[in-house]
């Protein structure tokens, strides 16, 4: 099977198919090709850094999943997840709290955990995802060591309404009932997005519990008390004077409830045990773009409100922020840029654990980045990003990043770039306040990224296609973790973790008429150790070793064909084994195999359905993302979506 799969890889990487116009495409080597989310370029001042933008038919085959779907199926980034209950990103072998995800200029991240749970990101609500595989604190600011994702959705514009009504179906009870209405006269617009998504999750699985009074393992078995309820709304409203010059306000309010799954051992020898995870969220952003002038700026604000309840407990967990952005960027010249701002919140915390005397936290971050263009082949960009926090010290993060086109033909340009950036992290308030353990003298997680890369675009004719292999470096020092100090755990910065790797990603498109194919791989090789530990005893702390629930190789492919109204898909992942603990336990190596078809029928030029079905672990797989928790075998899911305008 490894031999299959590697030859697979082999083929779609060198087999050229992926689609863009080569006109356009050799104008775009000619500067930075900016990855565009809801409007706004990611990596402009970013030169050399990896960023890329999930395509709209990826996005479109998990409309009715979430995050985690999207991430395991299409891009080479690890996720430890359990059946919906709670999946945490490892992007490029560091930890959950070092991925920051976004919305507009929010950073949606937990401010007591420190981390979002991918399971509650809903894909229906969202239009583009992007994706930055290394540190990005110079543009995020605290806990963007391993990278940062990207929630964006689309300006229509639309004068007049225009809407879409979705309903699916699926295994195990799973359910989901959509909206999008898109409303206006093309000045301005106001949009609504909204879902429901229920599933009672209670798969079969083989359960290899030692069952004592039989004598044997407890084999076949059902999942029990996992069932999940998930709810969303965004409501966005948008102006625009001109086209230089909009303004516009959106506001996300869920809330996800769910059964934390138990483990293989509680659904056998307690079936009857349930616990239950409640959260609450209401993220609000608005922000002002003026381009009219010279000197570029944009204004923005923010509030969110987050909110747990675990078991139905009163004990209060939640967190209040205020944010405030302002932003300037002024071109000399088409060649040269500049960008300068600050951004500024205050947090509220009320945490029945954290004691008195913690009313507020205020934080602040002026940061600088400058862009230049040398002739048509080498640009830089250079940034540095200064936080302050209350009562806490940050380090200045700068970055340094190069794009030098080094070949170029009628039909192909290929591209070297390289990027060093510094990144930190502070603490989270769970960290430093909780009481017991809380540690309000922590140090701050710091990290240095070093990568370089290459990029080859080919493009001629109905046939086109990208190549790109990227190596990097990450050393991230007082890495931070909970330990057992005997009467109770504590947060330390306790060990120093070393990150290196290859990433290998192609994608390409050929086009014939009314056929069009598209094959792509992502793959990653990301050795991860433990070097360094401050601890007395360092007997069982696999020093050296492949760090816990981080896969050595990680690996997908694809391929993609279009006739027509119809589409469909097969796509295939490959994890390596991963230790589960420092005692060189581990969970085996795992392939999973899945399946797509989409139909769109036109009723007339205004109204549309379109079907689409999908069988995900075709081959019925028994498989664990994290030990001791089942993961569904063979499911189905089939959706109807009506659009009219």
């Amino acid at each position: 099977m490894k031999k299959i799969v590697l030859r697979f890889l082999l083929v779609t990487v060198t087999l050229p198919i992926f689609s863009v116009r080569g006109q356009n495409m050799l104008k775009d080597t000619m500067r930075v090709e900016e990855v565009v989310v809801t409007g706004n370029s990611i990596n402009r001042f970013q030169v050399g850094a990896k960023v890329e933008k999930i395509s709209e038919q990826h996005l479109e085959v998990v409309q009715d999943g979430n995050l985690e779907q999207l991430l395991l199926r299409f891009t080479p980034i690890a996720v430890k997840g359990m059946a919906g209950s709670l999946s945490t990103i490892r992007l490029r072998g560091t930890s959950p709290d070092h991925t920051s995800i976004n919305f507009g200029g929010i950073n949606i991240n937990s401010m007591t955990l420190g981390h979002s749970n991918a399971s509650n990101v809903p894909m229906y609500l969202f239009d583009e995802i992007g994706l930055q595989y290394g540190s990005s604190s110079v543009v995020n600011g605290s806990g963007s060591i391993g990278g940062a994702i990207y929630l964006g959705m689309n300006h229509a514009w639309h004068d007049g309404m225009k809407g879409e009504l979705r309903v699916a179906s699926g295994s195990f009870g799973e359910q989901l009932y959509g909206t999008k209405l898109f409303y206006g006269n093309g000045k301005w617009e106001g949009i609504t997005r909204a879902y429901y998504y229920n599933k009672k999750n209670d798969f079969s699985f083989f359960n290899p519990t030692y069952d004592f009074d039989k004598a044997k393992e407890y084999g076949e078995d059902r999942q029990r008390n996992a069932r999940i309820e998930n709810k969303g709304v965004i409501q966005e409203y948008n102006y625009r004077f001109s086209n230089e010059e909009i303004v516009s306000l959106k506001a996300w309010v869920e809330q996800d409830w769910h059964e934390i799954q138990q483990n293989m051992q509680t659904n056998v020898f307690q079936p009857d045990f349930r616990e239950t995870l409640e959260d609450a969220h209401v993220r609000v952003w608005a922000d002002y773009f003026n381009k009219k002038h010279g000197f570029n700026y944009s204004l923005g604000g923010g509030y969110v409100y987050d909110n747990s309840i675990h078991n139905h407990s009163t004990d209060k967990i939640s967190t209040q922020r205020i944010v405030a952005k302002a932003e300037g960027n002024y071109s000399f010249s088409q060649r040269s840029s500049f960008k300068l701002g600050v951004n500024v919140k205050s947090i509220f915390p009320e945490v029945y654990a954290y004691g008195d005397g913690l009313d507020k936290e205020e934080w602040a971050d002026y940061y600088f980045s400058y862009y230049h263009s040398f002739g048509n082949k080498l640009i830089a960009t250079l940034n540095i990003r200064q936080a302050y926090v209350t009562n806490f010290d940050v380090p200045v993060t700068p970055a340094l990043g190069l794009s030098y086109n080094a070949f170029s033909g009628s039909s192909f340009v290929l591209n070297f770039n390289g990027n060093v950036s510094k990144s930190y992290r502070v603490p989270t308030f769970n960290d430093r306040y909780w009481i017991p353990g809380g540690n309000p003298d922590l140090a701050p997680e710091e990290g240095m990224n070093y990568e370089v890369g290459s990029k080859f675009t080919f493009f001629r004719d109905g046939l086109s296609g990208v190549v790109k292999v990227n190596a990097f470096y990450l050393d991230v020092d007082n890495w931070l973790l909970w330990r057992n100090g005997g009467s109770y755990w504590e947060a330390q910065n306790v060990q120093r973790v070393k990150s290196k790797g290859v990433e290998v990603s192609s994608d390409w498109k050929i086009n014939q008429g009314d056929y069009i194919i598209n094959p792509g791989v992502n793959y990653s090789y990301n050795p991860v150790v433990r070097a360094e530990v401050n601890s007395e005893n360092t007997e069982n702390e696999a020093i050296g070793r492949q760090l816990e629930y981080v896969p050595l190789h990680r690996g997908v492919v694809y391929i993609n064909g279009t006739y027509k109204s119809y589409k469909c898909g097969l796509d295939a992942s490959y994890t390596f084994e991963q230790y589960v603990s420092q005692l060189d336990k581990t969970i085996p190596e795992l392939f999973l195999f899945n399946a797509y078809v989409n139909y769109c029928y036109m009723l007339n030029s205004k109204n549309s359905f379109t079907l689409s079905g999908s069988l995900n672990n075709i081959f019925n797989k028994d498989y664990q993302s994290t030990q001791g928790y089942p993961m569904p075998r063979l499911n189905w899911r089939l959706s109807v979506s009506y659009n009219f305008k």
